[in-house]
């Protein structure tokens, strides 16, 4: 096979160009991009792969015509080419990245161009183009031979879309995950202009704005807006600023992932295919197209990205994300961890005979099937006797659990089994060998930092947490040589916890990271950790997260960024309770199933912001905090439960834990057995 397509390549591409500056390519073709290369498919023979990063795989994640060439975005950064088969990387201003790796002792360090979300380029001049990162724009006036950055109009790190347009002067859009849609006049050197009037609002939030396009068919340019989970079309009246709503498109799916605009129409990806609006009748109906990205999956073996489509050497179709309708899994644990249901539990809870009956008898009256057990708690104590000798040289137990015992006992009754490790909240490595692995103070880098608030009668108090450096590999290294242990002695999963930098205190400026390597940030940071235990572990792991980075593409103050951890791990267990969002989020009638839409929705969009390559199994918030919504609605527990429940069920239904820190699920019998059947609330509010 490897020779057949060596030969269709050197047949077709000998003395043969794509694109040429003199001359189209008069041919019928395909360009697709996918999580291998760039592939090139006459629609005749075999998908030939014509690019990639040097022999190891390489996402293209959008594909870009131009006048004199063709640009690609990757997972790499931009590449150019003039011919469509040779490119050439245009990442000059970039910023680039450091990852830190650590393998038999040794650090080394791997330089990656910052992960772009976006590329487009000018459909009036397009030697203009524009990229985003999250946390800010790339613009480049050449052709892409250098870029310069633009921080972002908003704080918050969450950039989704871009455009950029010259009629009459230089301007440019940027549409953010939950800030809304930014506008700014580069001749005019203005500053940024929020135009989000009309987007849908989540609380204090604008609905995510996916995807911006320029169509200059008409005599002024059209600027058409998209948005997800609440998939509306807008167009943006430039004379005032103002979106002006097109179409609800929600009829053909929830997202609106990607544009592109010929003949008066409007194709666009969803989660269902690829999709094409009628901007004379208003109709919506599917396209060919998502089965000829089926197809080329099946030859490729690749999950499909992106595809530009050729008619006579002219571009006629461009559009990426195709990722959103794909139903294929590639992680190799995937399904091993979903579908798992079960209960956390504290391990001195297991300790005890009838308390690990009573957990049992639950989970069976229940149909519960998993298990998660602290085994290093909140100070960083083992709650197991550890064999290896590293480990107990730095390690602290306490009332550790006997696992020769107890793990016969449930594995007979196939539950399976998560360890829960919280990593950088550490007291135990914190205090170790004279704070050397501690995050440290700036007013004093050989004394470790702690988190100061001020307390009753205007009293600075000492926070109770301590945290260890996440950039030092001996850091990785003792937690990740816990984790192989856990996995060798019986636990099927590792679930992360507190995989994110301290946050509270009002010193919080203060923290010094003596293990930070140049060019390193929180991101690379966590990154680093995570490839470190990925090398390392041949099981599932699953991290947590707090609720709002669940439910929005940011990881700002924490480092939790969903877009990031997909690359390295099985499952994400985002923390949606009801009660630590704020009390007016999602609070509309009814209102006692407010629960219900966190579940939902977080669960929705926790799944498609990771691409849908990771299981999203939520925290389900088993207990009653006192906050007002709490205060009112939590009762007996037994509705607000089920609300909590048919949420996740009713959106992706990939599993789900409880969490009640004194393991009382008695109510559970009450809310969850074979002969009960949660009616759905999904009718009428969502």
């Amino acid at each position: 096979m490897k020779i057949f397509l060596l030969t269709l390549m050197i047949s077709f591409f000998s003395g043969h160009v794509l694109f040429a500056e003199n001359e189209i390519n008069n041919k019928d073709f395909i360009l697709a991009g996918s999580d291998r290369g760039l592939y090139y498919w006459d629609y005749k023979n075999p998908p030939v792969l014509i690019f990639d990063d040097n022999g190891q795989p390489l996402e293209v994640r959008k594909i870009i015509r131009v006048s004199y060439g063709v640009f690609i975005l990757t997972s790499k950064g931009i590449f150019f080419s003039i011919d469509g088969l040779r490119y050439e990387a245009r990442n000059k201003g970039i910023n680039i990245r450091t990852i830190k790796y650590y393998r038999n002792g040794i650090k080394s360090f791997s330089y990656i161009t910052e992960d772009l979300k976006d590329l487009e380029v000018d459909p009036y001049n397009d030697c203009n183009l524009i990229a985003c990162c999250k946390g800010g724009v790339y613009i480049s006036t050449n052709a892409g031979r250098e870029f310069f950055f633009m921080n972002s109009p908003v704080s918050y790190p969450s950039i989704k879309s871009v455009a950029i347009f010259s009629y009459p002067s230089l301007q440019i859009l940027v549409g953010h995950s939950f800030k809304g849609l930014y506008y700014k006049n580069l001749y005019k050197n203005q500053y940024w202009k929020n135009i989000s009037s009309g987007i849908p609002r989540i609380s204090d939030t604008y609905e995510e704005v996916s995807d911006i396009k320029i169509d200059i068919s008409a005599n002024e340019p059209r600027v058409v807006v998209a948005n997800n989970f609440t998939p509306i079309l807008y167009q943006l009246n430039l004379k005032n600023n103002r979106l002006e709503k097109i179409a609800d498109l929600s009829s053909a799916g929830f997202l609106i992932e990607s544009l592109f605009i010929t003949n008066n129409k409007i194709y666009f990806v969803n989660n269902k295919g690829i999709y094409r609006y009628e901007m004379h009748d208003n109709s919506v109906s599917p396209t060919e197209l998502s089965g000829i990205v089926n197809k080329l999956q099946l030859e490729t073996g690749q999950r499909i990205l992106s595809l530009a489509s050729f008619e006579s050497g002219k571009l006629q179709l461009s559009l990426s994300e195709l990722w959103a309708f794909n139903t294929d899994i590639i992680k190799p644990y995937f399904y091993l961890a979903s579908g798992k249901n079960g209960l956390y539990v504290q391990a001195s809870g297991l300790k005890n005979k009838n308390r690990l009956n009573y957990i049992l008898n639950i989970m069976e009256k229940c149909g519960l099937n998993m298990l998660v057990v602290d085994m290093k708690d909140d100070w960083g104590y083992l709650r197991f006797k550890p064999e290896d000798s590293y480990i107990r040289s730095i390690a602290r137990m306490v009332n550790p659990l006997d696992l020769e015992g107890f793990m016969p006992v449930i594995k007979k009754k196939n539950i399976y089994m998560v360890a829960r490790m919280v990593v950088f909240k550490d007291k135990v490595l914190y205090h170790y060998n004279n704070g050397i692995y501690a995050v440290k103070n700036t007013d004093n880098k050989n004394r470790p930092w702690q988190g100061i608030k001020i307390g009753k009668n205007n009293e600075a108090k000492t926070i109770e947490e301590y945290w260890v450096d996440p950039y030092c590999e001996k850091v990785w290294e003792y937690n990740v040589a816990i984790a192989k242990e856990l996995s060798m002695r019986g636990f099927d999963e590792i679930q992360f916890d507190y995989i994110r930098f301290p946050t509270d205190g009002i010193n919080i400026s203060k923290t010094f990271y003596e293990h930070k390597e140049n060019g390193m940030d929180m991101e690379s940071a966590i990154m680093s950790f995570l490839q470190y235990a990925r090398e390392n572990l041949d099981i599932p792991i699953s991290i947590d997260i707090y609720g709002a980075n669940g439910f929005y593409r940011t990881g700002s103050r924490t480092g939790q960024d969903v877009e990031i951890f997909k690359n390295y791990v099985d499952v994400i267990c985002p923390m949606f309770y009801p009660s630590h969002f704020s009390q007016d989020f999602l609070d509309f009638e009814p209102y006692e199933i407010r629960p219900y839409r966190i579940y939902y929705y977080g669960s929705l969009r926790n799944f498609y912001i990771g691409r849908k390559e990771v299981v999203i199994r939520p925290y389900v918030q088993a207990f009653k905090l006192n906050v007002s919504y709490d205060r009112k609605y939590y009762g007996n527990g037994i509705d607000y439960i089920k609300n909590e429940i048919k949420g996740i069920e009713d959106s992706i239904n990939q599993g789900y834990t409880f969490w009640n820190m004194g393991m009382n699920y008695s109510i559970l019998t009450n809310i969850l057995n074979e002969n009960e059947k949660i009616s759905s609330f999904s009718e009428g509010f969502k």
